[in-house]
């Protein structure tokens, strides 16, 4: 079982993925500096931290065995692209055997051990402040969920669309399934809007998000001082979506009891509340949203069967941006709609859709809303280009030797110490480590402007 260490909320916030208990004295340090350090030592856990809670530095400690799947950690990296991920490797010669791009194309910067802790701290220090000034500007963009039209004219979506009327209109319960930041939430809210019960109530809950007794008082409420001495009663998120709709984020990490208790309300449309005797009724629709195979979960007694009998009745299955890019242009265009400010005209360059429409997007329409947003900020005229879009290139178009990796990293470093000790040549050499004629050097090496 992962061990996981989430000390009480401070200031600032990161996450590190250690798996042999390297970062202990990191830890230390940042703790004395008023930081709050989540740890997690498997890649489960890491992920569900990591999707539940916002972070401005991600740390990842790689170790000999560890070899690095640029697969799995940009998955969640494109989940919200303004988080800086830096890397702690065990050694150079580790490093010059594993693949360049992975260090150039995701991580904000890396350290080698053995680690100089006043250069990381910085760094991190200095990654913090980047992200939060681009967590500031995006405090004015409000995206706008009143629309209940799913954007775009593909033959995919329009099979979507008639997918959601089909079952909007019936009175079972809905599965909505696909891949993480495919829109499963605003599909959800598309089979409220368009259905029978539309003027109810609408909610979520997140499954993964809290505690199973916890989730369970969520669900279906408690009596007073069913939970703990001088708890009040609380009313359930069922009960409060009587005649409405409630969205089970995650359905599959509901333990297994809660998934029952959850089978039997779809059956007789009752539920007892914690610490109650009786049966309460409550005509609230649920969704339920997945990422993952339930009925292989199924198989592998990880799943309620009766739930999942329950589910399947009515179910709909969101395809990932890439099955839909020819929506592509109209999705960014719509986004670009709702972040600009309300006096402010920007489109995109012909070479950006071009580019857009080529990307594989891993994190989906989310991961096109949050290239959207950062594009604005960066974007200094009227049209957006391709290079504000950010765009990684693909594994084909990006043939980075380990020397243009290192060479880039190197630049970005001299560049930001030198910015942090105030152009003070000097100052920056000494933070460095290095004497002035190296740092010279470093500036002439790489064009740095002074």
């Amino acid at each position: 079982m992962g061990h996981i260490q989430q000390p009480d909320i401070k200031t600032r916030a990161t996450l590190i993925f250690d798996q042999d208990g390297e970062s202990i004295t990191l830890r230390q340090k940042l703790e004395e500096n008023d930081w709050c350090t989540h740890v997690a030592d498997q890649f489960k856990d890491f992920k569900r931290l990591f999707q539940q809670h916002r972070f401005e530095v991600v740390i990842i400690y790689f170790n000999e065995e560890l070899v690095p799947d640029t697969s799995q950690f940009e998955a969640l990296a494109n989940l919200n692209i303004l988080t800086k991920w830096i890397a702690v490797t065990p050694s150079e010669l580790w490093l010059e055997s594993h693949p360049s791009i992975l260090f150039s194309h995701l991580f904000y910067d890396y350290h080698r051990q053995p680690l100089r802790y006043d250069h990381l701290l910085a760094t991190i220090g200095h990654a913090y402040g980047m992200a939060k000034l681009q967590y500031q500007k995006l405090k004015h963009f409000k995206v706008h969920h009143n629309s209940s039209d799913i954007i775009g004219q593909s033959h995919v979506t329009e099979n979507l669309k008639q997918r959601v009327s089909l079952i909007s209109g019936q009175k079972l319960p809905v599965l909505i399934s696909g891949e993480s930041g495919t829109g499963k939430q605003f599909i959800s809210r598309v089979i409220h809007t368009q259905s029978y019960n539309s003027n109810g109530p609408f909610a979520h809950i997140r499954c993964g998000s809290t505690p199973e007794r916890l989730l369970r008082s969520e669900l279906f409420g408690h009596e007073k001082e069913s939970l703990f001495k001088e708890c009040e009663k609380k009313i359930g998120a069922i009960a409060k979506c009587h005649q409405g709709t409630l969205l089970l984020n995650d359905i599959e990490e509901l333990s297994l009891d809660l998934q029952a208790e959850v089978a039997d309300f779809i059956e007789h449309q009752q539920f007892k509340p914690m610490g109650s005797n009786d049966f309460a009724e409550s005509s609230c629709r649920i969704i339920a949203s997945t990422s993952s195979d339930l009925e292989n979960r199924v198989k592998k007694e990880q799943f309620h069967e009766g739930l999942y009998q329950a589910l399947c009745l009515s179910c709909v299955t969101v395809p990932t941006l890439s099955e839909r890019h020819k929506d592509i242009p109209q999705i960014a265009q719509y986004f670009l709609d709702q972040f600009c400010e309300q006096d402010e005209v920007k489109k995109f360059s012909q070479s950006a859709l071009d580019a857009m429409q080529q990307y594989h997007w891993p994190g989906n329409v989310r991961e096109l809303m949050n290239r959207t947003r950062r594009a604005i900020i960066l974007s200094q005229g009227e049209l957006i280009s391709e290079a504000e879009l950010e765009l990684p290139k693909s594994d084909n178009q990006q043939q980075l030797t380990l020397k243009d990796a290192r060479d880039k990293v190197e630049k970005d470093v001299v560049i930001r110490t030198i910015a942090q000790a105030g152009y003070n040549h000097s100052k920056a050499a000494k933070e460095l480590g290095i004497s002035r004629t190296s740092l010279y050097r470093l500036i002439s090496k790489h064009q740095v402007p002074l």
